[in-house]
């Protein structure tokens, strides 16, 4: 559990640092034209970071429950992930994911927005991409309820609100006033309430 943890901490703060704008900043300074591989970089390395994280979790751990999950709790667990990989597929429709996944970067044709986008499930929520996450991590506890998944989806979920605060600092800068009318108006990762 603790090696789970540790990992899960080290996961984020090297997520949240390598994003972090200076960082960027100081890594196209040292890289050069070199930097164009950053992006792409940073997603290869937090996919085999996560999926070492996966792997403990699904393979390398027995299981230790923390409730018993009869059929009705399973089958919502199931929905619930099902759903939040839709609510997630549906928030990269606001995405370039040539720009996402830095390949766009590679062919040297980046796009950065001149104006906020608010169109699809940002109507609803300002963050719909960790939305999906925050509701697939809850069905897939609710499908294996154990104490690992249960630590993980905590430490996500603070993560999650973390992030999602710093980011939104970084729009802040971007968009200015125009961010913060639409943080007034849509909330933060659940409709109507959060």
């Amino acid at each position: 559990m603790v090696l789970l943890i540790i990992l899960w901490v080290l996961f984020f703060v090297s997520h949240s640092v390598l994003a972090a704008n200076g960082v960027k900043a100081a890594a196209e300074k040292m890289l050069g034209k070199g930097f164009i591989f950053y992006r792409i970089g940073y997603n290869v390395f937090s996919l085999l970071f996560l999926g070492l994280i996966l792997f403990i979790l699904i393979f390398k751990h027995e299981p230790d429950f923390v409730f018993a999950a009869d059929t009705a709790v399973s089958v919502a667990g199931l929905i619930l992930m099902a759903v939040g990989v839709i609510i997630m597929l549906l928030a990269f429709r606001n995405y370039d994911l040539g720009e996402f996944t830095g390949i766009k970067q590679l062919a040297q044709k980046i796009h950065h927005p001149e104006k906020l986008m608010v169109r699809g499930l940002n109507k609803y929520v300002r963050n719909p991409l960790y939305t999906g996450i925050l509701v697939l991590v809850l069905g897939y506890f609710l499908r294996q309820p154990t104490w690992m998944n249960l630590v993980s989806m905590l430490i996500i979920y603070a993560y999650i609100y973390i992030g999602t605060v710093l980011e939104e600092k970084k729009l802040e800068q971007v968009f200015g006033d125009e961010y913060r009318a639409y943080k007034q108006q849509v909330k933060m990762l659940m409709p109507f309430v959060f």
